[in-house]
């Protein structure tokens, strides 16, 4: 069970790894940054997932463990390129993805001519080493280009929308995993793996939250201005008077956005921001508000003839409403006196 767990968290970095390279690589309107940092996502898969079948199948194929090593040569050129393009803020001259071609048509060349399953001491000892040197060197030579962004990044220090930001952390998790990897000897060969994957969920989880954060953000700087929020109260109060759409158990937000002569958006950022009030709550405490004088104006009607005629599908869904906005029951508030009645 132990080693079933293993496998799975191990495992899950690299499928949903492979999910983002598809994503990034997919995009409409792809940068070359999506392209390169795609690329890179795509050769740590490769290079995770051979470490994982291998941990758990020492006598896997030792072509998946040439193609391994092979795209393991690729990480640091697509880093570099990756952290390159985020600096500069600008697309790169072709003439910079000859550090990409260059090891990938020296590595194909090596494969053809010396296979793993031939030259296994070429690839386990000799090409080994080579690959994590040349990750190393390009993880020192992208510092060239990560180091000025720490400056900006402090600034919005968890905002992994920022592009800086992004590049500052895909940075510290590639060097991370190549940290694991280079101690695996002394720790576990599988930690590589066990760090990619949470590298990428703890990145996942900053983006949705840092994402979350901006659109907070964006919203509170689009408040609606005093005057506007003014005459927009005006016309609902009236609108819910006149025609007491509240009644209708099917009103939405939408269409009472449309009567109002506004958008769905703005509607619900007034009801919430200058109500203090979701919409569901707004509509349920007009709603109750008509139940209550019902129930002191006309003692023969029933609570399912009030709850329909207060705008409620469910005889439950009122009871619940009622008792949320009162504090008793339909049946308790209309026995109380007019007086007492009136300020529950």
């Amino acid at each position: 069970m132990t080693g079933q767990l293993l496998f799975f968290f191990s495992a899950l970095g690299v499928f949903n790894a492979l999910l983002l390279v598809g994503y990034l690589l997919s995009k409409a309107h792809r940068s070359q940054s999506d392209v390169l940092l795609g690329g890179l996502l795509l050769m740590l898969s490769i290079r995770v997932g051979k470490s994982v079948f291998f941990y758990f199948s020492p006598d896997l194929a030792k072509v998946f463990l040439q193609i391994g090593l092979s795209a393991c040569l690729l990480i640091g050129p697509f880093l570099y390129l990756y952290c390159q393009s985020i600096s500069h803020q600008a697309p790169l001259p072709k003439s910079r993805w000859l550090h990409v071609l260059v090891p990938l048509s020296a590595i194909l060349i090596i494969g053809v001519l010396y296979p793993y399953h031939t030259h296994a001491p070429l690839w386990g000892d000799v090409l080994y080493k080579v690959v994590n040197y040349v990750w190393l060197f390009y993880l020192l030579l992208s510092l060239l280009h990560v180091s000025p962004l720490l400056q900006q990044v402090r600034q919005k220090p968890l905002d992994l929308s920022n592009p800086q930001t992004l590049c500052l952390s895909v940075w510290l998790g590639t060097a991370v995993i190549w940290l694991a990897y280079f101690t695996g000897a002394y720790t576990s060969y599988i930690s590589g793996a066990l760090s990619f994957s949470l590298i990428l969920y703890l990145s996942i989880m900053m983006a949705v939250l840092a994402r979350r954060e901006q659109q907070q953000h964006r919203y509170q700087d689009k408040k609606i201005p005093h005057d506007d929020a003014t005459a927009m109260l005006v016309r609902l109060n009236q609108l819910m008077h006149d025609e007491q759409l509240y009644l209708n158990p099917n009103l939405t937000l939408a269409q009472l956005a449309k009567r109002l002569g506004t958008n769905t958006s703005r509607l619900s950022q007034f009801v919430n921001d200058n109500l203090a009030m979701s919409f569901p709550h707004y509509l349920n405490e007009k709603r109750i508000e008509h139940a209550k004088s019902l129930l002191l104006s006309d003692a023969s009607l029933s609570a399912e003839d009030i709850a329909d005629a207060s705008g409620y599908n469910s005889l439950s869904t009122f009871y619940s409403a009622f008792k949320k906005f009162t504090g008793t029951t339909p049946a308790k508030f209309r026995q109380l006196t007019p007086a007492k009645a009136s300020k529950a």
